[in-house]
């Protein structure tokens, strides 16, 4: 939603000042797997949540790794698994805790692992890599909770594990695009766009900011 704090306050202000509706298009959380999740969690639970982003290499000189046009990787894309996990967990993020690939690592970068804390007690790990094989599963997420697991393979297959009645379901490759569109088109002719709360978008965009804090602090950083 925004490169910095204060683009996010402007962002705020002139949300809370109208009457204007706002979109973020994190659309992960539409897709069937993320619901078929959401649909079989106790969000009363305790969870453990872990997401790998196997990104993939962008040349430096491309736009995303510019902090000031992209965000880098972290802010600009990291954040769709912050979201997708405030989405399961149904809570916010506290505290995030970020460390990089490499010795001197910058803050532009795209191998780091994040460790985020919500108000309810879940905790998440984010694996955000830019230097594995192509060939492998672009995106993964693994939750754990009250004995049972899911993992779901690449928006394309979702496995259950002690789960009474589901074991598994397949789609083709489904990241929640088409049903986001759908429902903002829904959203538009009724005047409603709240998809998602603007306390959650506002949540994931402070999260995403406090990693890259986390990084240059090499401290935990809270989330407000």
């Amino acid at each position: 939603m925004a490169l910095n704090t204060e683009e996010l306050a402007q962002i705020k202000a002139a949300y809370e000042a109208s009457s204007a509706s706002l979109m973020v298009g994190f659309n992960r959380r539409f897709s069937p797997h993320a619901e078929k999740m959401k649909s079989l969690l106790d969000t009363a639970a305790p969870k453990n949540i872990i997401a790998t982003m196997n990104a993939g290499f962008i040349p430096p000189a491309v736009w995303v790794h510019d902090m000031e046009v992209g965000g880098g990787r972290i802010v600009g894309e990291a954040c769709h698994f912050m979201d997708l996990m405030v989405y399961l967990t149904g809570s916010t993020i506290v505290s995030v805790c970020m460390s990089a690939l490499g010795t001197t690592p910058s803050e532009n970068t795209d191998n780091a692992i994040i460790t985020l804390r919500f108000a309810n007690g879940d905790q998440g790990v984010i694996n955000y890599f830019s230097n594995g094989n192509k060939a492998y599963a672009k995106e993964r997420l693994e939750v754990y909770s009250q004995g049972k697991t899911l993992i779901m393979d690449n928006f394309r297959e979702l496995t259950g594990y002690g789960f009474k009645g589901f074991t598994r379901l397949k789609t083709r490759l489904d990241k929640g695009h088409q049903k986001q569109f759908a429902l903002l088109t829904a959203a538009a002719r009724e005047g409603n766009f709240s998809l998602i709360p603007f306390n959650e978008l506002e949540n994931t965009a402070l999260a995403s900011l406090a990693a890259i804090e986390s990084l240059k602090t090499n401290a935990w950083v809270a989330v407000e």
